[in-house]
């Protein structure tokens, strides 16, 4: 059983999180275990990287423009960052979010 820690990066947080519950229940389905915390775009500054560490960071379609930003800020620290696609996003498809987080990371 793997343990997934996922950052969703996001323009205000709210959305992402009907996503969240999504892919933490596909991620139940398949037997592991995962953790997803959603933060909006100005809080990347802040974040606790060594207190709250991840396997990866998702970047929501309407942030996309961040995605090289956050590439650099997070690369160095071995962290995975992807973009999610809209589709994805846009029907809530936990089930795919959670297909591709488990590939990137490969736990």
């Amino acid at each position: 059983m793997a343990h997934y820690r996922v950052l969703l990066v996001c323009a205000a947080g709210m959305s992402s999180s009907l996503l969240e519950d999504s892919t933490v229940k596909a991620a139940q389905r398949c037997g592991h275990e995962m953790e997803i915390h959603a933060i909006p775009v100005p809080e990347l500054t802040t974040y606790d990287w060594k207190a709250h560490p991840v396997d990866i960071v998702l970047i929501a379609p309407q942030v996309s423009y961040k995605r090289r930003a956050v590439i650099q800020m997070v690369e160095p620290m071995g962290i995975v960052v992807q973009g999610i696609e809209p589709i994805t996003y846009g029907m809530v498809d936990g089930d795919k979010l959670f297909e591709q987080i488990a590939q990137a990371v490969k736990k």
